[in-house]
């Protein structure tokens, strides 16, 4: 029986700053939801709401939050029926819904004594670290060259390049990198919405034979047949972000018939149930998923590669969200190794001392 619920709310600077087609982040807010029950079995969940993707503000997000203290009082870790509902009422919030999900999928797998991957039925999956890319937002040609140059001598060897401001620019960027990095290097463009048509035409023209992983969310997020056609018209493979965010998203991009990659963010969807039935969904399209990230701790980092250990489907990790957080509750349950992320180990989501946050 749950006894207690609280929230906690952090807002937390940037170490390195970035911009994006449409905004430059300097901060980020992250909210933390702790359920306790009587028999003393703590679980905790994180929401990271970010407008253009979640839909929400940090305060709408926080509003939902605060209202589970009330509602969760002497609930039943058992009432199935009871957290599926409670969970449907956060839908306009899915930061919120994220937490709450995470954090009872946290509870539970405790009280089971397993890991959230053996709780998701993924016990016969191998724990290995697995590559991500690390992100390089949008800059100039000789700030994008030296941002490479450190994360490589740190043995990263996935970067993903913010664009969409430019074309023109984001090609003498893209060419310049593999230039400098050789093949040893992957590269993936971001363009954030940001591409016309057009744009993906040059795109194809001048970087087909850069050998990169996938072109992600080139065209506004509401033009599905223009997502369509931008798909057909390269060879790269294209990926749908901001298009996705629910189930009949993810059903409209699979029926496009030529969009190959869904961006799949547990913030973004709701949490691993939501993401579990979009990650099906996708498979059965012929789609292969990415888990990305908002700026948020390494609680929910640790919970998406958690969940991608048990979603054969996940081909791509975009997991860096952590990385440049001034400071983060959990920082330690995620570690970062030669361009590697190490899946956390335990029960639960495998934190083992509650933060005083």
């Amino acid at each position: 029986m749950i006894v207690r619920a609280t929230v906690h709310s952090m807002a937390i600077p940037l170490t390195v700053p970035y911009t994006i087609a449409y905004v430059t982040i300097t901060d980020t807010v992250n909210h933390f939801l702790v359920l306790e029950t009587d028999s003393g079995l703590v679980g905790v969940g994180c929401a990271a709401p970010a407008p253009d993707v979640t839909g929400e503000t940090p305060e709408m997000s926080y509003a939902a939050l605060s209202q589970l203290p009330r509602l969760l009082k002497n609930a039943e870790l058992a009432n199935e029926a009871f957290w599926n509902s409670l969970l449907q009422t956060l839908i306009a919030t899915p930061s919120a819904m994220t937490a709450l999900d995470m954090a009872l999928a946290d509870l539970s797998a405790r009280a089971a004594h397993q890991s959230c991957l053996e709780w998701m039925g993924g016990a016969n999956h191998a724990l290995k670290p697995v590559t991500t890319s690390v992100t390089i937002g949008i800059s100039s040609l000789e700030d994008t060259l030296a941002r490479a140059r450190l994360l490589t001598g740190q043995g990263i060897h996935f970067v993903k390049v913010k664009g969409g401001h430019s074309v023109a620019a984001d090609i003498e960027r893209l060419k310049s990198l593999r230039s400098e990095f050789g093949p040893r290097l992957m590269l993936a463009l971001d363009a954030n919405q940001g591409y016309s048509l057009q744009d993906v035409g040059r795109l194809e023209k001048e970087c087909r034979d850069l050998q990169l992983s996938y072109v992600e969310q080139p065209t506004p997020k509401k033009d599905l047949p223009l997502l369509a056609l931008a798909a057909k018209a390269t060879s790269i493979p294209v990926m749908a972000d901001e298009a996705v965010q629910t189930e009949e998203d993810a059903r409209r991009i699979g029926d496009l018939g030529t969009v190959r990659l869904i961006n799949i963010k547990l913030q973004k969807m709701g949490g691993f149930r939501a993401s579990a039935r979009i990650d099906t969904i996708a498979a059965e399209a012929g789609m292969a998923t990415m888990l990305g990230c908002m700026d948020e701790s390494a609680l929910s980092i640790g919970a998406a590669l958690l969940f991608g250990a048990a979603q054969p489907n996940v081909v791509f990790y975009d997991l860096d969200g952590h990385l440049d957080l001034a400071q983060d509750p959990f920082e330690s349950l995620v570690t970062l190794q030669a361009g590697k992320l190490d899946t956390p180990i335990g029960f639960g989501l495998g934190w083992s001392v509650l933060p005083s946050f």
